[in-house]
């Protein structure tokens, strides 16, 4: 194609991006320009380049109507989405490869400007996997704090529906409004509405609907996030997973992480608390989820501050009512060895809280730890 050819064509493209208001399709017009145009016409390249990155130094990007009001079910009139700005969201507990590319992430986010100009652009789409209690939602909202964006979050209830046509129509508004108004758009429970289109219980609602996301996908502005969470990745359509940049699969939280979230969840008490306690505890909770963990830890707390149970006496109590593997000999006798090194308990004292006589307590303290 002759160079007046080209520049002919992406005026054509940009003109008709700009007057039907659709602010994907102008920047993928931009960016294609940038790269073509970079060895022939350096100067019209940089330009652009600037031009596109200015509209990424700010949270709104390129923002083609005012912030409309939340779009609502048209007959029951109940919002289809909920809005929250997660200022304060707590940084995910993560495993060293997941918190990597979370990072990575983020930095090229933050860095769409930079991308922009060099006629990349910075990815806007992240599927989450990962079973209940692993920290999908609380990563969403931690994203939206650290991108500065406002948190949408789809209400499945309201917008799935029995009648014909109606989930898609619901749907197709809340991707709308969350295109015009810059914000990190979280579908939770994902496999709802993206199912395997091969599924023959399902009715061909759900079909269109995955066809819908598919170019949703493929077409989504860089202004906005969409995050995708599903505890149940085996039930999504295949073709998904290629349209997502990033997919995170979120597992169980290791030993370290268990211990991490023992502690944060102990808040102020937990300068009460002993390492070597918290990683026998943590032993014991191997296969919790990091939901469950904090959930124990803050039982913990509450019968300690209700009752003046001493807080090491308390979570073990917590963590061997919970356990239901609390018979294992090494997670026994680990937690036994952490209660005698903390000082506070004798051997009957230690007995008396796992339910084992003296002389059990006896045998594990004398037994050298496993290290296999």
């Amino acid at each position: 194609m002759s160079r007046t050819k080209a520049s002919r064509t992406w005026l054509e493209q940009i003109a008709e991006a700009g007057l039907s208001g659709d602010a994907r399709r102008l920047e993928l017009v931009i960016l294609n320009a940038i790269r073509s145009l970079r060895k022939s016409e350096p100067d019209v390249s940089h330009s652009l380049g600037d031009l596109l990155g200015k509209h990424a130094d700010t949270v709104s990007g390129i923002r083609w109507q005012p912030a409309a009001p939340p779009p609502s079910d048209t007959e029951q009139g109940m919002a289809l989405v909920r809005l929250t700005n997660p200022e304060d969201a707590p940084a995910p507990i993560l495993t060293p490869d997941v918190a990597n590319a979370v990072e990575q992430f983020i930095a090229e986010r933050k860095g769409a400007s930079r991308l922009l100009k060099e006629g990349y652009s910075p990815p806007s789409s992240v599927l989450l996997l990962g079973a209940p209690g692993t920290g999908k939602t609380m990563l969403a909202r931690w994203l939206s704090s650290q991108l500065g964006l406002p948190l949408v979050v789809q209400d499945l209830a309201v917008s799935i529906s029995s009648l014909l046509g109606k989930t898609g129509f619901n749907l197709r508004r809340t991707l709308d409004y969350a295109r015009a108004n810059p914000c990190l758009l979280l579908l939770d429970e994902f496999d709802a509405i993206a199912k395997r289109r091969d599924d023959s219980t399902e009715l061909g609602e759900l079909k269109r609907i995955v066809n819908v996301l598919l170019k949703e996908l493929e077409d989504w502005p860089s202004h906005s996030v969409l995050v995708a969470a599903t505890n149940h990745p085996e039930l999504l359509d295949p073709a998904i997973n290629r349209r997502f940049q990033l997919i995170l699969r979120l597992p169980l939280p290791g030993a370290e992480e268990r211990a991490a979230i023992m502690l944060r969840a102990a808040g102020r008490l937990a300068e009460d608390l002993q390492p070597s306690l918290l990683r026998a505890c943590g032993e014991s909770l191997s296969g919790f989820s990091g939901s469950d963990i904090e959930r124990i830890m803050q039982a913990a707390a509450r019968r300690h501050l209700s009752r003046d149970t001493p807080i090491s006496e308390a979570l073990v109590s917590e963590v061997l009512s919970n356990d239901d593997d609390s018979s294992s000999r090494d997670s026994l006798g680990s937690l036994i060895r952490a209660l005698r090194t903390s000082g506070t308990m004798t051997v009957r004292d230690i007995g008396t809280l796992v339910g084992r006589s003296p002389s059990t307590v006896q045998h594990h303290l004398k037994k050298e730890p496993s290290h296999g």
